[in-house]
């Protein structure tokens, strides 16, 4: 009886797999900081020309902060051990759940103003209204985490102990920044929305001013 045994030059060095989960975790820093910019740029209309999100703009937001927590799981597990290739697909697949549900809320938001005369909700950027640009977003979002899934299984083995000084220093700071983008769209859907249960479809000030009678 014969053994076929699989030349050698079809398995992956260690230092490839090293090579790999340093890539990868890059790639999820660059994916999660790409979803802050997104919604950085998003303040800018808010606070900076003054337009108000609709509920459906800061349902989309959400889903950008939802779709960057996969890879920032990723990252936080580099911090504390082996990420396994199991997490890496974890980690993309939520990322890809969250794009593929806030690209379906950017379309609807896009049907409901595709029909002429209607110039659309809010100021535009280049000829594009902001959720035109949030469903390029999510379209890009998805291919990018798809591109991640399958780079995964060249991603492992990796250790914490492994890390380069610069990856455990943007380990310890993209989760916090992913934090504050939270945290500071929390307060902005807050000031919005006041103290009540519903939200004006089209606001036009900071609701919480109102009800505190400022």
């Amino acid at each position: 009886m014969t053994t076929v045994t699989a030349p050698a030059s079809a398995e992956i060095s260690p230092s490839a797999g090293a090579l790999g989960h340093r890539l990868g975790l890059w790639f999820a820093h660059a994916y999660v900081l790409g979803m802050c910019a997104t919604l950085a740029g998003a303040y800018t209309f808010q606070f900076g020309l003054g337009e108000y999100p609709c509920p459906m703009c800061l349902l989309q937001r959400m889903f950008f902060l939802l779709s960057a927590i996969g890879p920032a799981y990723i990252i936080v597990r580099s911090r504390t051990g082996v990420v396994t290739t199991r997490e890496y697909a974890s980690g993309w697949g939520w990322a890809i759940m969250a794009a593929v549900l806030g690209g379906i809320v950017s379309a609807s938001q896009v049907l409901m103003h595709i029909v002429p005369p209607d110039p659309g909700y809010a100021g535009a950027l280049f000829g594009l209204h902001l959720y035109t640009w949030a469903l390029i977003a999510f379209l890009a979002a998805v291919l990018a985490a798809a591109i991640a899934l399958f780079l995964t299984p060249f991603a492992e083995p990796g250790t914490a102990a492994a890390l380069s000084a610069a990856l455990r220093k943007a380990a310890a700071v993209t989760p916090g920044v992913l934090l504050v983008f939270a945290a500071s769209n929390f307060v902005a859907c807050f000031f919005l929305q006041g103290l009540h249960w519903k939200m004006t479809g089209d606001p036009t000030g900071y609701q919480v001013f109102t009800d505190f009678g400022l």
